[in-house]
């Protein structure tokens, strides 16, 4: 009898911008704390388990292996076959979602996925970045690496005739004040009671209820999300040429399913998961 289960892991790829010695504070504080491989941290009322592996070698470049565990605090309680109803208690550890990260410094490089929600793992990314940031003045940010240039043609056009997207909002991840409005006040819409599916076609853009800003938010959030398959805006160039961008495979993404008899991906998969996701990377 065959139990193995299927998983499907998207490796994301990010380019870290921060201060330009961000990464020698990095280093510097593992080689100063190399005995310390675990932090638990709260950042924003959820525990954030961190654990380094420490630093190796791969094609001539140093890398660091990460594995987070980000606290999911919406279970609150436990239902039993005696029916049986009661809270979660946890004398220790962490219960929640897995996040593991790849830190290539010479390329100024973040390589990850998750075995939860797609749409939380760079807000996690950059968390578990700013733990080894000194300089709190500085923020550490990411951007998704780019396959082709969407974003920057989205940014030249002189205006919008049109949004389409579709979207499975039990994938989008967790919808919180930092997400788009729109996405948020349709993500309680009654009509998504009984499917989670949405097709929407937006026409009237630049008003005050839908702006230019609101647009660009939009497809900032779902272009990197694997709730969205299918994302497309029509717009005009600087010339008044009618402009058909596709956003739904702007980004470098490494896909890769596998066959594991746990309900999580371990470690030891996940690291040769991102190893082999840094060959297609330069390779791509």
């Amino acid at each position: 009898m065959n139990n193995r289960n299927k998983k499907a892991i998207t490796v994301r790829f990010f380019s870290v911008k921060s201060k330009s010695n961000f990464f020698d504070d990095f280093i510097a504080i593992q080689n100063a704390d190399i005995d310390r491989k675990v932090r638990i941290i709260n950042i924003r009322e959820k525990k954030h388990f961190i654990k380094i592996h420490g630093s190796e070698s791969h094609s001539n470049k140093e890398y660091y292996f990460l594995s987070v565990v980000r606290e999911r605090n919406t279970w609150q309680a436990k239902a039993l076959g005696d029916g049986t109803i009661s809270g979660i208690t946890l004398n220790q550890g962490i219960v929640g979602d897995l996040y593991y990260f790849l830190i290539v410094p010479d390329e100024n490089l973040i390589a990850g996925f998750t075995t939860g929600l797609s749409g939380s793992l760079r807000g996690v990314a950059v968390a578990t970045l700013q733990q080894f940031n000194r300089d709190r003045t500085k923020n550490v940010n990411l951007e998704h690496i780019s396959r082709k240039n969407e974003i920057g043609k989205l940014k030249q056009l002189n205006g919008y005739n049109k949004l389409h997207f579709k979207v499975n909002f039990t994938q989008l991840g967790e919808l919180n004040e930092e997400s788009p409005s729109m996405l948020r006040q349709l993500s309680i819409a009654p009509f998504l009671t009984n499917n989670s599916h949405i097709s929407l076609t937006l026409t009237d853009i630049g008003n005050e209820r839908f702006t230019e800003k609101d647009l660009e938010e939009i497809v900032n959030f779902l272009s990197e999300n694997d709730g969205c398959t299918t994302l497309t805006v029509y717009g005009l160039d600087a010339e008044g040429e009618k402009v058909h961008l596709d956003f739904s495979n702007t980004y470098k993404q490494y896909k890769k399913e596998i066959e594991t008899r746990d309900k999580y991906i371990d470690e030891k998969i996940a690291k040769e998961v991102l190893l082999e996701s840094l060959l297609f990377y330069r390779s791509a």
